[in-house]
């Protein structure tokens, strides 16, 4: 006759353990990413915000420009790209360049109609976002 041994079924055997905790490496490995991408959308979200306003921010310059001296303003409408004062005063007008950051491109469009297109952007690693908001101003005042 054989012998038989009762051997209590109490606890883990190796492979349960090895199977557990690759279960829970992956789930915390997936719970890291979807963490890791919430916060990078999250910044990107903020950084968007703060563009739109920046360019809200050129099209009421725009309109502060155009305001204070309307012939120069309808003579820089030629279709280029002017980048925007960096203390965002009237005064110092704007200059002929454009960084890629905040411009203006001004166009017209009838004889006493600019088109105004403002461009703000930035990057966020390795990609470049933007934003543009466009408006057409005229002299309101006659």
């Amino acid at each position: 006759m054989g012998k038989c041994y009762n051997r209590p079924l109490a606890g883990q055997s190796l492979v349960e353990v090895v199977i557990a905790v690759g279960a829970m490496s992956v789930l915390l490995v997936a719970l890291l990413s979807l963490m890791s991408l919430s916060l990078r959308n999250s910044r990107l979200a903020k950084d968007r915000a703060r563009a739109v306003a920046s360019a809200s921010q050129g099209v009421e310059l725009m309109r502060a420009y155009r305001d204070s001296n309307w012939n120069e303003f309808l003579g820089l409408a030629n279709g280029s790209n002017y980048d925007l004062p960096a203390n965002w005063v009237v005064e110092d007008g704007l200059s002929g360049s454009c960084d890629i950051e905040r411009c203006v491109q001004l166009s017209l469009v009838t004889d006493q109609v600019v088109e105004v297109n403002v461009r703000v952007a930035w990057t966020e690693g390795s990609q470049t976002f933007s934003t543009n908001q466009v408006t057409q101003l005229s002299l309101w005042e006659r």
